[in-house]
């Protein structure tokens, strides 16, 4: 399927010789905290659509073309020299399933639309030595993915205590999650639960 570039990058793409380099983005978002990585390939940070790219150096091995049907599978490596990312590896359990968007980017046009230079992939498989954090990527099982997204409990709050859905910043550390503890709080308004399934109510299908 041929590319929808915006005209300037179809011309950059096409020159035999630029002053403006190509270079590859990683947007990371590990699976377990939710901590973003911004990474860039290059010599100096780039600052890309409000976001800072740490300027990190990192491989990449593209699949091969399968005949077999087999599912691609992409190979990404860190500099693990100074082992900036290895509590990162520790903490999130080998970073499996966190998600990688890998994107092609241009230095001198910062400013148009890269998504047909995007790939979307999950990390399935990870190991680390002194040199290198190797993850093996491949794209993102739907069959993973809850359907739907949330739990319809009656009593039972869906929200994080103190995320942006629960909204509460009160002194109190923890909650029960339940409508009772969500009054307590004063914060029942914000209640993530269902409350019209309850057993003593009134239920349409």
């Amino acid at each position: 399927m041929p590319l929808n570039l915006p005209a300037v990058l179809v011309i950059e793409k096409n020159k035999i010789a630029s002053a403006n380099p190509w270079l590859v983005t990683l947007d990371i978002v590990l699976s377990v905290s939710g901590t973003q990585l911004y990474l860039v390939h290059n010599t100096e940070d780039v600052v890309f659509q409000g976001r800072t790219y740490t300027a990190f150096p990192f491989q990449i091995e593209i699949p091969k073309i399968a005949a077999k049907g087999e599912i691609p599978n992409w190979k990404l490596r860190i500099s693990n020299i100074t082992m900036a990312l290895q509590a990162y590896l520790e903490d999130e359990q080998g970073c499996v399933g966190s998600s990688v968007v890998m994107r092609f980017i241009n230095a001198g046009y910062l400013s148009e639309n890269f998504v047909d230079l995007e790939t979307r992939l999950e990390v399935m498989a990870s190991e680390s030595d002194a040199e290198w954090i190797t993850f093996m990527l491949g794209m993102p099982n739907p069959m993973n993915k809850r359907f739907p997204q949330y739990r319809y409990i009656s009593d039972h709050c869906a929200w994080k205590f103190k995320s942006a859905e629960c909204a509460y910043t009160g002194s109190a550390v923890d909650c029960k999650r339940s409508l009772a503890a969500c009054r307590q709080l004063s914060n029942q308004k914000r209640f993530g639960g269902k409350i019209g399934m309850d057993n003593y109510n009134v239920r349409l299908a």
